[in-house]
């Protein structure tokens, strides 16, 4: 039966994972096995027909090695193996006092790395037990053995529980180092997210604000002065106040669809779309009293299969990116690529650095931080539109525009285009016109 609990919680935990070690720990153990299979085998530790005995310890010791370089979890069982087989040894070849107290002094280091203090406890009161039947039989059974043969075989099995415990020391060290980088590189880790939710609540208390004071503003105005104004200014202060709710719910929206997209709890409801029409209106809110120039040059029907509320908002998030980093002009684009449809948003601005390329699509990320940030944004659109696209069967990337700018492409499943020689291409959407 496997120990699998030398790291329970609540306990006096051993300070180096036993899986860490196993493989290197446990062929320096075969290699111990086989010395003393060899000795016995020689006839070195010959003393009154203890060499079979000598011999059977020695592959057992192989055998368990062997065996427990790909299995077992924890390294209790070896440990008793061990005491076992060093104390057989003893016991039929007589009491040595310098291979006794070699064999405590590893038996004590490999439980003090491996196992827990009380299962170091359990194996020493173990080797305990050997102590004193080797010490209280010994004398009786085993014959005697030439000194120059005991002095051999005694520094060959010192030499052997020397190597072993080498290698233990030298798989800690280097268990406890690679764990010493994972923690550091845990925290650091950690430390970013920190820095980044803690810019992500500042930037988004600065977004939400931004639409609430205009709104309450606008509706200040309304509610004190509205005799006193004119019906156009009225309109005009209400078209305001709508940009800025649509704004605001929109943020709410890439807020909230972060934690079910990652939990994939976030439900999708297909259906046919027309592809240009949605763009058309897309667009329209997301340029509405911009003055930048924008064309949507995809052809009418195109028919794609997905979900409208997700592919709307991509649409936007890539609109809204092109419209703040984008330079003055936008296109809109797309082609039919085998069983789906590339819809491609290029911009003439100023493009993204290589090394951001995939930077952009982490949550929270910018490519211009702090004060650097002249843009709205929370870092929130380029990855919720590519998970968004990855969960409706697409995908999303980045590709750099010649000789300058960025082009955005994502692609949906495509249901079918209808070839109609009297489609026109779309004219540009005018900026100043408002659904």
């Amino acid at each position: 039966m496997e120990d699998q609990s030398d790291q329970s919680p609540g306990r006096f935990e051993a300070p180096v994972a036993y899986v860490d070690v196993r493989t290197r720990y446990n062929t320096t153990r075969a290699i111990g096995g086989l010395a003393i299979v060899v000795l016995a085998a020689s006839g070195l530790p010959l003393g009154l027909g203890t060499a079979p005995f000598v011999l059977a310890a020695g592959l057992v010791l192989l055998g368990d090695a062997l065996y427990r370089r790909n299995h077992g979890t924890g390294a209790l069982p070896l440990l008793l193996v061990d005491v076992t087989v060093i104390g057989a040894i003893l016991l039929v070849r007589g009491y040595s006092a310098s291979v006794g107290v070699a064999g405590i002094l590893y038996v004590l280091t490999a439980g003090m790395l491996l196992v827990s203090m009380a299962r170091t406890a359990v194996v020493l009161g173990y080797a305990a037990v050997w102590s004193g039947a080797v010490a209280s039989v010994a004398p009786v059974i085993h014959g005697h053995i030439s000194s120059v043969r005991a002095t051999v075989f005694e520094a060959i099995t010192i030499a052997v529980f020397t190597a072993i415990v080498a290698q233990l020391l030298y798989g800690a060290v280097q268990a406890l180092h690679a764990a010493t980088v994972r923690h550091r590189t845990a925290l650091n880790s950690e430390r970013r997210a920190v820095r980044l939710k803690n810019e992500f609540v500042s930037m988004v208390s600065h977004e939400l604000r931004t639409p609430l004071t205009s709104i309450a503003g606008f509706t200040d105005t309304l509610r004190e002065s509205w005799r006193d104004l004119s019906t156009r200014e009225i309109e005009e202060f209400l078209l305001i106040m709508r940009h800025e709710a649509a704004h605001l719910g929109n943020l709410v929206e890439d807020v909230l669809v972060i934690p079910r997209l990652e939990a994939g709890q976030l439900r999708l409801e297909f259906a046919e779309i027309d592809l240009a029409g949605e763009l058309r209106d897309t667009a329209r809110l997301v340029f509405s009293g911009i003055d930048q120039e924008y064309n949507a040059a995809i052809p009418g029907g195109v028919v794609i299969s997905a979900d409208p509320i997700r592919v709307r908002q991509i649409i936007r998030n890539l609109l809204e990116n092109a419209r703040k980093y984008g330079g003055d002009q936008v296109l809109v684009e797309g082609e039919a690529r085998g069983d789906r449809y590339m819809v491609v948003i290029s911009d003439n601005g100023p493009g993204v650095r290589e090394e951001d390329r995939e930077r952009i699509f982490e949550h929270f990320e910018q490519a211009t931080k702090g004060d650097a940030r002249s843009n709205q944004g929370v870092g929130l659109g380029l990855p919720i539109a590519r998970k968004l696209a990855r969960a409706m069967g697409g995908d999303l990337w980045f590709e750099a525009r010649f000789p300058t700018g960025s082009r955005f492409c994502f692609t949906v499943n495509l249901v079918r285009i209808t070839h109609d020689a009297h489609v026109e291409m779309p004219p540009p959407v005018e900026t100043s016109e408002v659904p």
